[in-house]
């Protein structure tokens, strides 16, 4: 009669045995208990509070059987979609047993099924351990399982939530939304998800929440966080015959809670000071075109300059998109071009020693052939066997290579020695570290040397493997501190903060749109620092640019866009400038006097706050809290900040941003949250005053005077002080006085 199966119609719930015992079990900082009369598991902390609660009669844990549909991308290998698919998932939990184990461990015992009836049981542990006195592992181990449930090998973890708990965190570099609770309500714990919205280089299973908790995950298989249901979260792990492995984090605030978090994750180091100097100007097309526009900002604009970033520096391969549109692609066989750069060491030391300007560089896991190479880095990848075995070449944005196999420990000593000659060597000062996501998802046509790791479980492992070879790379050789270089990242996992130096927010485009524009660049660059990776930038302009492609459909950056870009970044970790994939349709910043002189104006704000920043950097390795910074780490109870996703944002603890983020505006409308004791906060360009009240306030932004303050009264220790004498000079000078801002209305 078309009606479903007898078990589709059992309602989930929980069953405790007459056994378990309802007392409190210790792991020192840490209680646990099975409460019948509320039907739920119970952890509190060492004052009492609850930091973790199963629900009222629903099972904590269930599996379900089903095979998640992964599609990958034509065009790109490492961009794919992922549909999950659950069948006959179980229904009801049993607790037998809450007792002690070995090393002051509590032990949660029972079973899961599908119906009453054997066969279809597996039988779990639930196993809390106390790490430190704010972090508790857990882990779920299946122990047995009947044969009907031999291909049980997912686990969902359910526990309490309420609808005015908000999430921050996974990372998701792309993202469009800073609380994941009032988002689409899924994360996916891989680099792209099911639509636009959750595409990402970075999704670490973790988040912090303004009710002070803190998960993450330890395992690094497929994993997606379901917040859509406002009474609970629910986690979906492939584990396959693995044990799910995470830990509940105790904290007093949403700033301990980062500190608790990175002490597991990693910290990122301070960045050397020669970076935080000046801009770092991304300049394509040869050592000529480098001199002359290097010459140009030196001597006609004063430019603060700190590096110049020469990403094709290993040549340009030209791949024809449409009939009048060339895309100029970089080769992949890593040794620099000599046609374009004929002279590229006499370049780096030039640039150095007659300017004090470093060179930054390119390089990825991935490798083509090239007729003509020195050395044929591919064919030596090839004969001993350092490449990832796949069923087709893989692509990469259409183009075909090889990808280095990082679970084969020759293949990584191989590769770090070819990092060591041809860069460290050369005297370039940094590169850029790219696409350490690119790793294929699929087991059946991937295979790696390290035959007891899957693709699958070994993607998001990847990721963090990349920036461990370039970080062993750098302590390897031994570099002195006047030699420090910079390496910066778009992709990374859990323990990626331990090996990065800088992250950026990838290759975004060159829109304002918060989908991938520039609102989702700060998006992006705040929900980092909620997962530990504290210092963040971004491609001044965007990267992904589309002209002629489709009809009617173009994707050009303008100078307005470029221009506020500019401005965002100067309150970033570090300025760095980006072409864009086609240079010649984009607005550069060496078009003309106009660009060259907005270039330097908003170069020479962000080396006014070297200091500043270099001071937080410190406390980001020692306390692991982010350069930029959500609001709501200060103001987790204010509404009007818990809805903030790009329109403003904290720079260190002293300095409020907020950056023109739409077309052609001429002023924002600023929150400044309630505070009672007397703070106010003053407009770094008129010095006005603005009540910490928590009302909106309408400031005018004309061109280069991006809408920031400073925190009264002052408690920075004179780190802002070059900032505010920087801005008075600059609006006395330039700003005219008889045209006084909005604000002071």
């Amino acid at each position: 009669m078309g009606l479903a199966p007898l078990d589709s119609y059992v309602e989930p719930r929980i069953s405790i045995g007459n056994a378990v015992s309802d007392r409190e079990f210790s792991t020192a900082n840490f209680k646990i208990q099975v409460n019948e009369e509320a039907r739920a598991v119970f952890i509190k902390n060492n004052k009492g509070r609850v930091i973790w609660k199963s629900l009222h009669n629903i099972p904590f844990l269930a599996s379900s059987l089903g095979k998640d549909e992964i599609t990958s991308m034509e065009y790109n290998d490492s961009l794919y979609k992922i549909v999950e698919n659950d069948e006959k998932p179980t229904r009801l939990q049993t607790i037998k047993q809450i007792r002690y184990g070995d090393n002051d461990t509590v032990i949660i015992s029972g079973g899961l099924g599908t119906r009453i009836a054997p066969p279809t049981h597996m039988s779990y542990e639930f196993i809390l351990k106390e790490l430190s006195p704010h972090q508790l592992q857990f882990t779920v181990s299946i122990t047995e399982r009947d044969p009907a449930m031999r291909d049980y090998q997912r686990l969902f973890l359910m526990y309490e939530s309420h609808k005015d708990e908000d999430f921050y965190g996974f990372e998701n570099e792309v993202m469009d939304v800073v609380d994941h609770s009032s988002a689409k309500g899924f994360v996916e714990g891989y680099f792209s998800g099911d639509d636009g919205h959750c595409a990402s280089y970075v999704s670490v299973p973790q988040y912090i929440t303004t009710d002070k908790r803190c998960l993450c995950l330890e395992t690094s298989e497929y994993a997606s966080f379901n917040l859509c249901e406002p009474d609970r979260v629910t986690i979906r792990v492939n584990v396959g015959n693995d044990d799910l492995v995470g830990r509940i984090i105790d904290g007093d605030s949403m700033l301990d809670l980062i500190t608790e978090y990175t002490a597991y994750a990693g910290r990122m180091q301070p960045l050397p000071d020669w970076i935080n100097e000046g801009v770092v100007a991304c300049i394509q097309g040869g050592s000529t075109k480098v001199r002359q526009i290097v010459t140009q900002m030196v001597e006609h604009h004063n430019t603060p300059i700190a590096a110049v970033f020469v990403p094709d520096w290993c040549g340009q391969r030209l791949q024809p998109l449409t009939n009048t549109t060339v895309l100029k692609r970089i080769w992949w066989h890593w040794e620099h071009d000599e046609q374009l750069y004929p002279d590229w060491q006499n370049l780096i030391q030039e640039l150095q020693n007659e300017k004090n300007i470093r060179v930054l560089s390119y390089v990825n896991p991935l490798l083509v052939q090239k007729q003509g190479a020195k050395r044929n880095l591919f064919d030596e990848a090839t004969q001993n066997g350092y490449f990832v075995k796949t069923q087709k070449t893989i692509q990469s944005g259409g183009l075909e290579a090889g990808l280095l196999d990082l679970s084969n420990p020759e293949a990584v000593v191989w590769f770090k020695q070819v990092i060591k000659h041809q860069f460290w060597d050369s005297g370039v000062s940094g590169m850029m570290v790219d696409m350490g996501e690119n790793l294929p998802y699929n087991d059946e046509r991937v295979t790696l040397h390290s035959k007891h790791d899957l693709p699958s479980v070994y993607h998001n492992q990847y990721a963090e493997l990349w920036a461990k070879l370039y970080h062993e790379s750098i302590q390897e050789s031994d570099l002195d501190d006047q030699r420090q270089p910079v390496c910066f990242l778009r992709s990374g996992y859990t323990r990626s903060p331990q090996y990065l130096q800088l992250l950026w927010s990838g290759d975004h485009n060159v829109t304002w749109d918060q989908t991938d524009g520039l609102k989702s660049a700060i998006t992006g660059m705040l929900s980092g620092g909620f997962s530990g990776f504290a210092l963040n930038h971004s491609d001044i302009g965007g990267s992904t640019t589309i002209e002629g492609l489709l009809p009617g459909v173009s994707m050009i950056r303008n100078r307005d866009l470029l221009y506020r870009w500019m401005e965002l970044a100067a309150f970033t970790a570090v300025y760095r400038t980006q072409e864009g994939i086609l240079p010649e349709r984009n607005a550069q910043f060496y078009e003309d006097e106009e660009t060259y002189a907005h270039l330097a104006h908003t170069a020479k704000l962000y080396a006014t706050l070297a200091a500043y920043r270099k001071h937080y950097m410190q406390e980001a390795y020692i306390k692991g809290w982010p350069l930029m910074r959500h609001l709501v780490l200060y103001y987790p109870d204010d509404p009007t900040v818990r809805e903030m996703i790009h329109s403003q944002y904290l720079l260190g603890p002293y300095l409020m941003v907020a950056p023109v983020v739409s077309p052609s505006t001429s002023f924002v409308k600023v929150y400044f949250p309630r505070e009672s004791n007397n703070t106010t906060w003053r407009h770094i360009w008129t010095g006005k005053y603005f009540e910490a009240d928590g009302s909106y306030k309408a400031v005018d932004t004309p061109l280069g005077q991006p809408a920031v303050f400073v925190k009264e009264p002052r408690q920075d220790n004179g780190l802002l002080n070059d900032l505010v004498s920087f801005a008075n000079h600059y609006y006395s000078t330039i700003a005219s006085p008889s045209s006084p801002s909005s604000s002071s209305k």
